[in-house]
């Protein structure tokens, strides 16, 4: 079982790398790679996506750690038990029947 993974895992890696040696084109860059965006319509369009590209990634990582840091903080402090939230002359809702007013 191990010789086969590892004889499955070389086919891939030879395979990968002959396709990159018989691949006779060059790979193309935009122009932001390159630095050249000046006045061309293609570069301000590639630099835009670039960026904003990045404003939704940091965006997202953000939220991902608000939502961390929500999680923290709601371990360090846990809400009360709901029978300690409910006065001493209110019962619990029944289901069904709507709550009287006070």
């Amino acid at each position: 079982m191990k010789a086969h993974l590892f004889s499955r895992g070389f086919a891939l890696i030879a395979l990968t790398g002959l396709l990159v040696l018989v691949s006779n084109t060059s790979a193309m860059a935009c122009a932001a790679c390159y630095g050249d965006t000046t006045g061309s319509k293609m570069g301000n369009a590639a630099t835009v996506g670039i960026f904003a590209m990045v404003v939704i990634m940091f965006a997202m990582l953000g939220a991902v750690a608000a939502f961390g840091f929500h999680l923290a903080y709601r371990a360090k402090h846990p809400l009360p038990d709901y029978q300690e939230l409910l006065s001493d002359d209110q019962a619990p809702p029944e289901p069904g029947i709507p709550p009287k007013p006070a």
